[in-house]
Formats: C-alpha cells, structure tokens, sequence
C-alpha cells in the first residue's frame, strides 16, 4: 500500500510531462507499468528527503530551544535582555520566518507592550504598542489563552476584519502568536511572523515555540523577582543607613552582625568595633538578667517580639538608656532565624521622669509636712481655746454673777441677758475647740470620736445619721485614726453643703488589716464623668496617700454620693506590762 503523504502528493502534485507519453495509444501496458513504478519511486524518494530534512530541522529546532534554555538559566538578571534577543533570532533563523517578537500584556489592561524581538530580514518594525482595540478577535482568544496561527490573513473569520486590516498594514502574510501566563498577574506573547511570502507552518511550530515562550515567562518571573529582592535589599540598607533609631542584627547566640550608623553614635564605636563585641559586653548587668529571660523565650519560640528598657554603657563607660524592641528575623526558611534589635536613645525622658519623680517626692512629702503642721496648729489653736480664752471666759461669766447680787433689779436683768451671751460664746468656743482637735479620738478612739462627731451633727444640723462601727473592735495607730476621723469630718461636712439631704449613713469596717470608711447620703449626687476638682477631696486622697490608703468617690445624678477611704491599719500589739 502507498503512504497516504504520497497519495496526497500525487493527487496534489501536477501531472509530469512524461504521463502523456506514457498513456498515448500504442505504448506497451509493461513499459507503463515500469514508467509508473519509476514515477512512484522518484516521488517516494523526494517524500523521504522532505521528512528527514523535517525532522532534521525539528531536532535541531529542539537543540537550539534546549541551548537557549541553558543559557537563559545560567544568566544573571542584568544580561537576561540580551540573552533573549539573541535567542530568539536564533530561532527565527532556522525557522526561516522573518521575526520573532515577545510580548508582555499590560498588567491593567490587555494591550501588548513590545519587549524583544528576533529578526532576520529588514521588515516594517513591529509596533511597541499594541492596544486592543487594532486586534479584538485576536486579543479575545489569546486572552482566552488559545494560540492564533493564520498561515494567511484569509484565515482570519469575518469577525476578525479589523485584525486583518492592522496586519495587512504592517505587511504581515503569516503570523504564529501563542500566549504565555508566567505569573497570577504577568501575561505575555510569543509571536512568529512572516513577511515576504505565506508560510504553511506545522502544527509542531507552534508546540515546539510554546515551550520558547514558558522559558521565556519562567526566566522574566525570575528576573522579576531578582530585581524586586534587589530593590527592598536597597530599601532595606538605605532605611537601615539612614534611620534615626539605632538597629543592631544579631545571631541567637548573641554575636552581633550588622549595625548602623545611629547604633555606633549612640554608644560611641565604631561598627567594626561593635562586631567584635557581644550584646552582654554593652549592657547593663542588672538589666542583662531581666533581659536573658526574655530572650530564652525568644530562642525557644515562646514569644516573636519582646519591648525592654535597658541601660547601655558607652564607650567612654558613661550610662544611657535605650528602649529596646526586640523581633525574630527570618530570612530563609533553611536558614536560621536572626535577631533584629531596634533601639530608642530615651536618656533624656528617663531623666526628667526621674527629676519628675523627685519634684512629686518632695511634693509630697511637703503635703505631709503641711497637714501635719495644720494638725498641730490645730492642737495648738484648741488648747488656746479651751485653756486660755474659754478659762477667760468662764472668770468673766463668774465675776459677772458676784456683781449681780450686790446691784440692782435693772443690773440684774442686764447682767443676765450678758451672762446668756457668754454662755453661748462659751459653748461656741468649746465647740470650735473640738472642731479643732478631737480629744476623744486621743483619748478614747476613733470609734468614739465618730459617735461623738455624729450626735453633733444630728443635733446641729437636724441631720439622721446612722453609724455602724461593730465591725471596729480595735485601737488603730493614731495617725490611722486621724486620718479616718478627718475623712469622716469632711465628707460629712460636704454632704451638708451640697448634698441638700437629711439622711447620712457612716460605716467603718475591718477585713484583715485594712480598715474601710464610708460616708454615704442621699442627695442630689453629681455627673461622675465630670472633673471635679476641690480643696477637701485633695486634701482626703493626700491624707490617705501619706498613710497608704485610697480614696473612692461613687455617685450619680440624683442617686447620692458614697465616699469610701482604706487605709491599711496593722493591728496594734500592746507593748508588757502595759
């Protein structure tokens, strides 16, 4: 049986001249049959050159494609251009096309941005760009990912007329085009054209050219990616020159690595010098044990990042403080992770939060300084009170009732209304003088004091109050107990002045060694989101502050208000033999 490539030949092929020789009248049927024969093998022979010269060129289109792909792989990014132009006029060469083009698609759009091309012939230049809309058919099934082979621009459907005009303005008679996704978000474009004459090409061309064009993807991809680590190593060195904080990268053993310029001025060294040292080397001791537990955390993957202030010691042995954050850095997944430190020169913070902290010291202890002395002029205004001027008194209320029973009616009935007159001066004296300094919470304890500081309330101000101090079985320390008194003296005080209430409860409990007061009434209250700012809430949280307590105010429009004070108050062991 014939081959069906020459039978196809034969049907295709014209008739040779000899044929009407052969088959005129009166040759012999034998000599046909061997002209026929001859004719048979002629062809077959001219059939099985045109295959070996095909396959031969189709190993050799293969070698170059394998050639190509080697070098491309062995080629840094920064020769890669050339390398591909190169190649592809190699190609195009035994491909005996006109030109190779390569083109990327925009990343936002689906136009063609020329970026190689191959080419063996002068022919129109290929454009550099080449929006959708000149090639709509085309461009829709390449972006479908489907080749476009048109061995002429007849093949081209009715939907593709305007791609034919573009073509046939460029002087295109066949042309290849198969797409390439090398990337999520890169396309591109190989293309094979021919201009001097139509060209039959085999549907191998366009296989063979498909692995150029993924070779081709493979190696931008890369080259991509090159440049892309490049340029944030760029970024990264040009941040770590330049930043204002200072950046230290280090192993997880402790050995320093790379540092930069702000981390040499800080400490005074230079980077070699700093390279040569460990991070314990330029750390504060006590600050290096409270880091080493920290860090242990870090090597063990406990923890990714950790934030310290640390004291560093300079070159020339002087101290400054750093805050100090510290991350794991992992540059490659094989490789093992290093330590990024980064820190923040806050020397000068550090020392006015330590000036900030010595002038809230001496403050306080000021505060303390003056409620004492208010306590003690206090004592001192009472004893005034009680000893001199109400003793003064009370002679003046005595002299005045020996005149009295020597003078007359009229004098006497004077002499009473000015004796009532001194009574109450006398007892307002008293008063003020208790006011001033209890002597039952001296003498008797705070829960007496409380008891008598309310009866005088109730019986002053037609107050209700109610006292619970059960709970309060105990001597406090003086100091405690004046503290309290004095919390309880101006809560109650406040209460009448804004509270507009007439009902007041006071409690003073025990739990362990701390001891609570509260003054609660059932007034108008106030808005607790407001800032409210005044002499005896201060003058309450500084007492308490100077005796260790805490302060609590708990109130709401309408709903009263609760002042609770604690204070922690040891119970007090009385001394033998007392």
């Amino acid at each position: 049986m014939f081959p069906d490539q020459v039978i196809t030949n034969l049907c295709q092929s014209p008739a040779p001249p000899m044929a009407s020789i052969l088959f005129r009248p009166g040759i012999p049927v034998a000599l046909t049959i061997i002209l026929c024969l001859l004719a048979f093998l002629f062809l077959q022979h001219r059939w099985h050159r045109q295959t070996i010269a095909r396959e031969k060129k189709r190993h050799e289109l293969e070698k170059r494609i394998s050639e190509f792909a080697e070098r491309l792989a062995a080629t840094p990014a920064s020769a890669v251009d050339a390398t591909i132009s190169e190649g592809l006029k190699n190609i195009v060469e035994l491909l005996e096309a006109d030109r190779l083009c390569w083109y990327e698609v925009a990343e936002d759009s689906s136009m063609l941005l020329h970026k190689y091309t191959g080419s063996v012939r002068q022919a129109v230049a290929s454009p550099k760009v080449i929006p959708p809309e000149k090639m709509p058919y085309m461009g829709q099934r390449l972006g479908k990912h489907e080749r476009v082979m048109l061995r002429g621009l007849e093949d081209l459907p009715t939907a593709g007329r305007q791609d034919r005009e573009f073509l046939q303005s460029l002087g295109v008679k066949s042309l290849l085009l198969i797409p390439s996704r090398y990337s999520p978000t890169r396309n591109g474009v190989l293309g094979l054209a021919s201009y001097c004459k139509v060209e039959n090409w085999a549907d191998e061309i366009g296989s063979e050219l498909a692995i150029v064009a993924n070779v081709i993807g493979a190696t931008l991809e890369r080259k991509y990616e090159q440049i892309a680590r490049e340029e944030s190593e760029q970024r990264f060195r040009y941040l770590f020159a330049q930043a204002s904080v200072g950046i230290a990268l280090e192993t997880l053993e402790g050995r320093i690595l790379e540092v930069n310029p702000a981390f040499c001025g800080m400490l005074g060294y230079a980077a070699e010098e700093l390279k040569r040292l460990r991070c314990e080397r330029i750390s504060h001791p006590d600050d290096e044990e409270i880091e080493k537990v920290l860090f242990e955390e870090l090597r063990q993957g406990l923890r990714t990042s950790y934030s310290i202030e640390k004291r560093f010691f300079r070159k020339d042995g002087s101290e400054i403080w750093g805050q100090v954050n510290v991350s794991l850095l992992s540059l490659h997944p094989e490789s093992a992770p290093l330590v990024l430190g980064m820190v923040s020169d806050c020397t000068a913070q550090k020392t006015a939060e330590a000036a900030l902290y010595q002038r809230d010291q001496e403050l306080q202890r000021l505060a303390g300084h003056l409620i004492e002395a208010q306590e003690e002029e206090r004592r001192r205004i009472s004893r005034e009170l009680h000893d001199d001027i109400g003793q003064r008194v009370a002679l003046l209320a005595c002299e005045l009732d020996r005149e009295r029973l020597v003078e007359n009616d009229r004098r006497d009935r004077d002499g009473l209304a000015l004796r009532t007159e001194l009574d109450a001066i006398a007892t307002d004296i008293h008063k003020l003088s208790h006011e001033l300094h209890s002597a039952s919470l001296q003498t008797c304890g705070l829960k007496v004091a409380l008891r008598d500081l309310c009866r005088k309330y109730e019986a002053h101000h037609h107050l209700e109050i109610e006292l619970q101090s059960d709970g309060l079985d105990c001597r406090l320390a003086p100091e405690v107990a004046l503290c309290l008194y004095r919390v309880a003296q101006e809560s109650l005080a406040n209460a009448l002045k804004h509270a507009r209430t007439d009902r007041i409860t006071v409690s003073v409990t025990r739990d362990g060694e701390r001891v609570r007061l509260a003054v609660k009434d059932f007034g108008l209250g106030f808005d607790s989101t407001l800032q409210v700012g005044g002499i005896g809430l201060t003058s309450m949280r500084e007492r308490l502050r100077l005796c260790g307590g805490t302060l609590s105010v708990n109130t709401a429009i309408n709903s009263g208000t609760e002042i609770a004070a604690e204070v922690p108050a040891p119970v007090q062991v009385a001394a033998a033999g007392a």
